[in-house]
């Protein structure tokens, strides 16, 4: 089930020329998608009960995990002709845009609350014979960077919009 309250912003366009019709590169699309996940298409029943930042897309990548929600939506449009091929086929235009949403989820803000009070607890009693504020001041540096680690944005999703975006520009 996907969160209907997970943000979803921007996370890159290509423009990209073919010859290929609009139906052949949203399915070559949908093919490196599902790679990575369940992928929604707009005549899908679930697709209504997408996130509201979503907007309008032509694909849906849900790639959650149970420590995770992780979604990238698609918009492909045609942005005109671009010439004709020695061949004499028309030479298409079409532009890619991404979304990508991403959060943890309430199991990994749990298992990094407990994290957070372990690290108090077992600094204060490794370091019981040293002033108090010591052990206290390094258990807060060290949880909080540990949370912000966790609980920031995913180093993951952010590759693979990336590695998604050269893909699709090398593909033509």
């Amino acid at each position: 089930m996907i969160d209907r309250n997970l943000q979803m912003m921007d996370a890159g366009m290509r423009l990209i020329e073919t010859e290929k019709p609009f139906g052949n590169v949203l399915g070559g699309i949908k093919h490196e998608l599902e790679r990575y996940g369940k992928v929604l298409r707009r005549s899908d029943a679930e697709f209504s009960s997408l996130p509201d930042s979503t907007g309008e897309c032509d694909l849906f990548l849900d790639w959650s995990s149970p420590l995770r929600v992780r979604c990238i939506s698609c918009r492909l449009e045609d942005a005109g002709a671009a010439g004709t091929t020695p061949e004499g086929e028309e030479i298409h235009r079409y532009a890619v845009s991404l979304k990508e949403g991403d959060r943890p989820t309430t199991l990994t803000r749990i298992l990094t609350g407990i994290s957070v009070v372990l690290w108090f607890v077992l600094l204060l009693f490794v370091m019981r014979r040293l002033p108090l504020a010591i052990p206290i001041i390094l258990a807060a540096v060290i949880s909080a960077v540990g949370a912000i680690r966790v609980l920031g944005p995913d180093k993951t999703s952010i590759q693979l919009v990336r590695q998604f975006l050269s893909t699709i520009e090398e593909a033509k």
